[in-house]
């Protein structure tokens, strides 16, 4: 499915998302734009692919804009975002599309240091952007919170800890954010990813899994292939729609069923 093959609306503003020029923050950026809404996404260094997303998307008729962001800056996140809202009026979906790619290894086999790192650079960078979002969606009345992570937090792969122990702390931040500002109109929700065919995922299949491997993981898909970015991308969308004004504090899981 190409992103915008699926009607959504959305409330009065923009989407903001957080690491746009990736595999799959860039689909996520498309999809928005396909879908009706406008958008500003941020880079982390590649401002090259920030750029011709950017110029991408000016057919489409939307607003679209890009800029540097580190995450791991939070004075930077809390200023960003109150620039995009003053300038854009009303930021109605924040999504954290970001995140390092992670090492494989097995936990004994692991440095302090990696660890450390990677929840700096994931966790971590992640809640600055959801603690600098929440005091502008909760004075606007409304806004929609969501977080890529990963499928295998629920089968939980040998190997892959740096991987999963920080998005379900991503996860579970975002369940605690449903329960305390539903009140004000506020969502928040996680879209799991399971292997896809692009992204970090793609990059860790050629990088670090042999051909026989790949095959033994497309083996365990249910629907027998890898995703693509743009499956994770309507996913995300539908969660910042409209349609989907009725859920909270839950994780969609795109992954053809491996996690079965």
């Amino acid at each position: 499915m190409e992103p915008g093959q699926v009607g959504f609306t959305f409330d009065a503003g923009v989407a903001l998302v957080a690491g746009g020029s990736g595999g799959i923050g860039a689909a996520i950026v498309r999809a928005f734009a396909h879908a009706g809404s406008d958008v500003a996404f941020s880079y982390n260094r590649n401002k090259d692919a920030a750029a011709r997303l950017v110029a991408e998307l000016v057919p489409l008729g939307r607003k679209a804009e890009t800029f540097q962001l580190s995450l791991e800056d939070r004075g930077a996140v809390r200023a960003r975002i109150a620039d995009v809202r003053a300038r854009l009026q009303r930021i109605h979906s924040v999504v954290y599309a970001a995140g390092p790619a992670t090492p494989i290894g097995f936990v004994a086999g692991l440095t302090e240091e990696q660890w450390v790192e990677t929840f700096r650079l994931d966790t971590h960078a992640c809640f600055n952007l959801v603690n600098a979002a929440l005091p502008v969606l909760q004075e606007q009345r409304g806004g929609s919170i969501t977080a890529v992570t990963t499928t295998q937090y629920s089968r939980h792969v040998p190997m892959s800890v740096l991987s999963s122990a920080p998005k379900a702390a991503v996860e579970s931040m975002l369940q605690v954010v449903a329960r305390e500002y539903g009140r004000y109109g506020v969502r928040a929700n996680s879209v799991r990813s399971g292997w896809l065919d692009g992204g970090k995922f793609a990059d860790g299949i050629g990088g670090q899994v042999s051909d026989k491997a790949r095959q033994a993981i497309i083996a365990g898909i249910p629907l027998g292939a890898l995703g693509n970015p743009a499956d994770v991308a309507n996913a995300v969308v539908f969660l910042s729609s409209r349609e989907a004004r009725y859920i909270t504090g839950d994780a969609l899981s795109v992954d053809g069923g491996w996690k079965l």
